[in-house]
């Protein structure tokens, strides 16, 4: 909604710089990608360890029957995904503006 007498440019959160469509508290594009970019390292960080474990543990525990192991790699697959998107999600929540 624009201000009655004059633009509704907001400043930044984080770096001051004014831009239209940007909501007092929100970050510009510039930040929100930067911010991004950061969450991203650290989510496939976290991803590729638990990853790591989640196959180790099902090379481990699983037989050595075909089937088993096809299955145990959808598993893994599933696992790193998973914890991508969620560690992607709690990064951008918890990591400092």
């Amino acid at each position: 909604m624009p201000l009655p007498g004059g633009s509704a440019d907001v400043p930044c959160a984080r770096c001051g710089e004014r831009e239209p469509g940007v909501q007092w508290g929100e970050l510009c594009a510039s930040c929100l990608k930067l911010r991004k970019r950061r969450a991203n390292r650290v989510s496939s960080l976290i991803s590729l360890a638990g990853t790591a474990l989640a196959a180790a543990y099902v090379s481990y525990r699983l037989p050595a029957i075909p089937n088993a192991r096809l299955y145990g790699a959808v598993l893994v697959v599933a696992v790193y995904i998973i914890l991508r998107r969620i560690a992607t999600r709690v990064a951008m929540e918890f990591l400092p503006r």
